[in-house]
């Protein structure tokens, strides 16, 4: 059994529902109620995954590592499947984080609210490059759903922290997202970490 650190509704939880999907049990541990986390990931980041082989961390690692030790089958050229994991993890996760620091860290004001505005609409531009390529066929990496699909999921919803800033996802993002959101693996992570999902409401 695999020890997953995380954060609900992070992009931990994808790798919830990846470890759901393969039917492998998963002890599930709050970032927040590890008194020693730093000890753990010393960026303080999620997830980190406790393996046989000691503790990993990073998000796009820890996907390698387990497609590659429970032999998940890629439809379609690994290099592309490998280029679009590193859009969620290196760009669009990043968006997400730069709207995160400036809405907590920075004082209120128009300086702030332009700013925030300004990130969305780069965050949109970010996503108009997914529903394109959505466009094309069912999901991210062709015929089947994989991890990719899991992460978008669960960035979208990171819009309703901002419910002021318009993200746009783009249709065929949704229709993805919808899809996603009634496979078992979401539904189990989803009541396993009792959290609250929706797509924001002006995507």
């Amino acid at each position: 059994m695999y020890t997953l650190y995380s954060m609900s509704g992070s992009c931990s939880t994808a790798i919830h529902i990846l470890l759901n999907n393969l039917n492998i049990p998963v002890d599930i541990k709050y970032r927040e109620e590890v008194d020693n986390y730093s000890d753990i990931c010393p960026t303080g980041q999620v997830p980190a995954l406790q393996t046989e082989n000691g503790i990993m961390t990073e998000g796009a690692a820890i996907v390698q590592y387990l497609m590659d030790k429970h032999q998940v089958s890629i439809l379609g050229d690994k290099a592309v499947f490998n280029r679009w994991l590193m859009f969620n993890y290196a760009t669009l996760h990043p968006a997400y984080s730069k709207m995160f620091t400036v809405n907590f860290e920075m004082p209120n004001g128009e300086v702030k609210n332009d700013f925030m505005d300004l990130l969305a609409k780069k965050t949109s531009n970010l996503w108009a490059i997914l529903d394109n390529k959505l466009a094309q066929q069912d999901f991210i990496a062709g015929t089947q759903v994989s991890i990719l699909d899991y992460l978008i999921t669960i960035y979208a919803s990171w819009g309703n922290v901002f419910p002021e800033h318009d993200i746009r996802l783009g249709e065929n993002v949704i229709r993805v997202i919808k899809h996603v959101m009634t496979l078992p693996e979401f539904q189990t992570a989803i009541v396993k970490e009792n959290m609250q999902f929706s797509i924001p409401t002006l995507a």
